[in-house]
C-alpha cells in the first residue's frame, strides 16, 4: 500500500496514489452489444466514454449496459448511458475531495484527468474502500 503524506497532522492521499491507470475507452456512438463485449473482454466495470473527436463524456458502467440490454435489447448507443459527466478529479486532488464529489453525484467512480483534459485514470469506490481497509485495491485480470 502506498503511504500517505502527513501535512498539518492530517493524512493527505492524492488520487494518483489510488486510481487505476488501466483505462479503456469506448466511443459514444458504439452500440450496447459492443460495450457489453468490451466489458466481458476487459473484466472492467467502468469504461471511459469518448466522442468520435476524443472529447471525454464520462463513464459508463457494466451494470447499466447489462440492465439496458436486458430490458430494451440492443437499442441505443453508449453515449446515452453515461454516468454524471460533470464529475472529474485531478491526480493531485486529495482523496477526500474525490470521495466528496462521488457522494455528491451519487456515482461509484470518477474519471481522473490532467488539466489538459487527458485521461490518466479512474478512481472507484473499491479503491477508496481498499485504502480505508489498509489493503491494495483488487484489480480485474484481463479476460482470456
Amino acid at each position: 500500500m502506498k503511504t500517505a503524506a502527513r501535512i498539518a497532522g492530517a493524512d493527505v492521499v492524492p488520487v494518483a496514489a489510488l486510481m487505476s491507470r488501466r483505462v479503456v475507452g469506448i466511443r459514444s456512438d458504439c452500440d450496447l452489444r459492443g460495450a457489453a463485449e468490451t466489458f466481458a473482454r476487459t473484466g472492467l466495470r467502468h469504461l471511459v466514454v469518448v466522442e468520435p473527436d476524443r472529447k471525454v463524456l464520462g463513464l459508463v458502467t457494466a451494470e447499466r449496459i447489462l440492465l439496458t440490454l436486458g430490458t430494451s435489447g440492443a437499442a441505443g448507443r453508449v453515449g446515452d448511458h453515461v454516468e454524471d459527466a460533470a464529475v472529474r478529479v485531478a491526480p493531485h486532488d486529495d482523496l477526500r475531495t474525490a470521495a466528496s464529489a462521488m457522494l455528491d453525484a451519487v456515482v461509484d467512480a470518477v474519471v481522473v484527468t490532467e488539466l489538459s483534459g487527458r485521461v490518466v485514470g479512474v478512481l472507484t469506490w473499491s479503491d477508496v474502500v481498499a485504502h480505508v481497509a489498509g489493503r491494495d485495491p483488487v484489480r480485474p485480470s484481463r479476460a482470456p
